[in-house]
C-alpha cells in the first residue's frame, strides 16, 4: 500500500468501526474515510476530523462515491441478510471496479455455530438457523469466491470472538447494568463455559496486521484474546473491578423458570415494536404512566436470561489464534484484567456505574 493510504471503514458508526477510525486517525499512518448508513448514528466518529460519507452498502451510487480514491477497505457493516450478504457482494464488486488494493472483511466466530472443543480455522462452519451466524457464513463464501476471481483486491477474513471494551453494549454495558441489579440472574452451574474475550483494541491490531501483511488472499483467521477465562471468571472479575459486593446468584430452578416465563413476553415485545414502533414511541413520550410501565418491562426483559445465553455460557469451546500469529504476526496485548480495567474506567466516566459502587 502507499505510504499514506486512504482507508474506508464501512459500518464506521458502530462499536468496532468507530474504534478503528479512532486508532487509524490517531496513528496518523492513513487517511480515514468513515462510511455510515445514517448520519444520526455517527456521533462518536463525528468527533474526529475525518471524512464521513454516506455508505449504505446496498446503494451502488453511495458505494461508488465512498470508494473513489480508496486504497483499502475494512468492511464492518452488518445488519439483516440483505446488508450482510447482498451488501457484501455489492461492496466487493465496487471495490474491484474502484481499484482498491486490499479488503479486510470482519466476520465472527459465530460461523462455528454450537460446536465445542478447540475450533481452529480448519474446523467446519455450522449453520444453526441463527440469522446472524448463517448470514456471516454466506458472506464468507462470497468473499472466498471473490478473492479467487480475476482482478480482485487482496482479501482477508477475520473472525473476532467476544469483543468487549468501552462502548460495547452487549458484552460490557449490558453486564455492568445487570451486575448492579441483584440478584444476579446467572447460576454458577450455567457459566462454566469458555469466555473467549478479546479487547476491542486487539481486534483493531489484527486488522492493522491484515492490512499490511503478505499472507495469501482469501484466508480466514480467528481473532481472540490471550487468555481463556470462564464466564464465571469474567462476571466475578467485572463485578470486583466495579467495586460491587460479591455476586449472589439466583438458584438454577428460579433462573430457568424466569427465562421460560419471560420468553413469550420478549417475543411479543419484539413483535409489537417491529409492527407498531411509531405508535409505541408516541405513547411513551405522551404518557408518564406508559413510560414508567415500558421502562419496568424493558428492565425485566433485559435482566432475565434467555435459553440462548444459558447455552453460550456453558459451552466449552476455544478459538486459537495460532494461524493469525504465524501469517499475520498478530499478538493480543490485553488480558482479561487489563481489558476490564479500561472498560470499568470508561463505564465510571460515562456514568454507567451507580454512586453506590466503590471508587
Amino acid at each position: 500500500m502507499p505510504a499514506r493510504p486512504t482507508i474506508l471503514i464501512t459500518g464506521a458508526a458502530g462499536f468496532l468501526g468507530s474504534r478503528i477510525c479512532e486508532i487509524l486517525h490517531g496513528g496518523g499512518a492513513a487517511t480515514v474515510r468513515a462510511g455510515v448508513r445514517r448520519w444520526a448514528s455517527a456521533a462518536r466518529v463525528g468527533r474526529l476530523p475525518v471524512e464521513i460519507m454516506p455508505c449504505d452498502v446496498r446503494n451502488a451510487d453511495q458505494l461508488r462515491a465512498a470508494l473513489a480514491g480508496v486504497t483499502a477497505v475494512v468492511h464492518c457493516a452488518v445488519g439483516d441478510r440483505e446488508v450482510t450478504i447482498d451488501g457484501t457482494e455489492r461492496l466487493l464488486e465496487a471495490a474491484r471496479q474502484a481499484g482498491v488494493e486490499r479488503v479486510v472483511h470482519i466476520s465472527t466466530i459465530a460461523v462455528y455455530g454450537d460446536q465445542s472443543g478447540e475450533l481452529g480455522e480448519s474446523a467446519p462452519v455450522q449453520l444453526t438457523g441463527s440469522p446472524y451466524g448463517d448470514s456471516k457464513i454466506a458472506a464468507e463464501d462470497l468473499c472466498r469466491e471473490f478473492a479467487a476471481s480475476p482482478g480482485a483486491p487482496h482479501l482477508t477474513i477475520l473472525r473476532p470472538s467476544i469483543v468487549y471494551g468501552p462502548f460495547s453494549q452487549l458484552w460490557t454495558i449490558e453486564f455492568a447494568t445487570r451486575l448492579q441489579t441483584r440478584p444476579w440472574p446467572f447460576p454458577e452451574e450455567y457459566c462454566g463455559g469458555t469466555c473467549n474475550l478479546v479487547y476491542v483494541d486487539d481486534v483493531v491490531g489484527a486488522i492493522l496486521c491484515a492490512l499490511r501483511g503478505g499472507h495469501r488472499t482469501g484466508e480466514a483467521y480467528n481473532v481472540n484474546g490471550p487468555d481463556r477465562p470462564t464466564w464465571n471468571d469474567y462476571f466475578h472479575a467485572l463485578n470486583e473491578a466495579m467495586g460491587l459486593p460479591p455476586i449472589q446468584a439466583q438458584g438454577v430452578a428460579v433462573s430457568r423458570t424466569m427465562a421460560t416465563v419471560m420468553q413469550p413476553v420478549r417475543t411479543s415485545a419484539k413483535y409489537v415494536l417491529k409492527r407498531f414502533q411509531p405508535q409505541v414511541m408516541a405513547l411513551y413520550h405522551r404518557s408518564a404512566a406508559a413510560k414508567a410501565i415500558m421502562k419496568r418491562a424493558e428492565s425485566a426483559i433485559r435482566q432475565t436470561p434467555t435459553s440462548d445465553e444459558f447455552k453460550l455460557y456453558s459451552r466449552i469451546a476455544s478459538y486459537p489464534t495460532t494461524k493469525a500469529a504465524t501469517d499475520l504476526d498478530f499478538r493480543a496485548r490485553f488480558d482479561m484484567w487489563r481489558g476490564i480495567e479500561h472498560s470499568v474506567a470508561w463505564l465510571r466516566h460515562e456514568g454507567y456505574l451507580s454512586t453506590r459502587t466503590a471508587t
